[in-house]
């Protein structure tokens, strides 16, 4: 199955106005928009990729995650940039 990334600023209006939220307490934490991790290595990123697993997912722009560059090539070496 492809895998699409598409190249964006952490200032991508996806990133924006996130929250965690903490089940067991129902706890909402809001998350920083300054702030924008790497699910491969969570370094704090200006620019990275928010990864597809699917055309479906791409199309209802429903990222699983967002990449650095580096980890975009450890993880999904065959990614398809759109």
């Amino acid at each position: 199955m492809p895998v699409y990334a598409k190249k964006v600023q952490s200032s991508h209006p996806t990133l924006q106005n996130r929250e965690t939220v903490i089940a067991s307490e129902v706890t909402v934490i809001p998350v920083p928009n300054s702030i924008t991790l790497c699910n491969g290595c969570n370094q704090n990123i200006e620019q990275g990729y928010l990864v597809y697993l699917g055309k479906r997912e791409l199309k209802a722009n429903q990222p699983y995650d967002y990449y650095c560059k580096d980890c975009m090539e450890k993880y999904f070496p065959k990614y398809i940039l759109v």
